[in-house]
């Protein structure tokens, strides 16, 4: 039979335990951050333009103009673990399933729920861009929410003398 301690100790790893899953529920994020320094005023900009860009198309469901915004060996995963490498499966996917999937409104919903949570600055050629949405673009996992949280994360690189979307990574809960 185990005694007092043992069963104390493990009822404080499980108050812990459930503690941290609890707070992970939660769907708290933090304040928005800039990390590193942009290298100079273009480079902020270009990020500033593209991600601004990144939104118009995304809300108007404008694929060619969306597409275009991707390098031509941009990487794309969402959600749902679909991945696609280069514009043209890009293209495929966005045009005949995904923005076909749900009305225009969605999509702008979207982009005015849609909040930055940080933009990392890799050197004067790239940048990370974390930002959310709360969307109707299914149902959420988590009990209570009436709107799925959905995280985007953003690769932008220069890429010759243009700023492009090297790699983007959807997430979001599951059940």
């Amino acid at each position: 039979m185990p005694n007092r301690k043992n069963l104390f100790a493990l009822f404080l790893l499980t108050l812990l335990a459930t503690g941290s899953v609890i707070a992970a529920e939660r769907r708290e994020v933090a304040p928005f951050t800039v990390f590193g320094t942009p290298e100079n005023s273009t480079q902020q900009q270009a990020v500033e333009n593209l991600l601004d860009a990144f939104k118009e198309t995304w809300a108007t469901q404008n694929v060619p103009a969306h597409v275009a915004l991707f390098a031509q060996d941009a990487e794309w995963i969402n959600a749902y673990a679909r991945m696609f490498r280069g514009t043209s499966e890009l293209e495929i996917f966005l045009r005949d399933q995904l923005f076909p999937a749900f009305d225009s409104r969605v999509s702008q919903e979207e982009i005015r729920n849609a909040k930055l949570v940080s933009i990392r600055y890799l050197g004067d050629d790239a940048a990370v861009v974390h930002l959310y949405t709360d969307g109707s673009r299914g149902e959420s996992a988590i009990p209570g929410q009436e709107q799925r949280r959905t995280h985007i994360h953003l690769v932008f690189a220069e890429v010759g003398a243009q700023w492009k979307i090297a790699h983007t990574a959807i997430m979001d809960a599951r059940n």
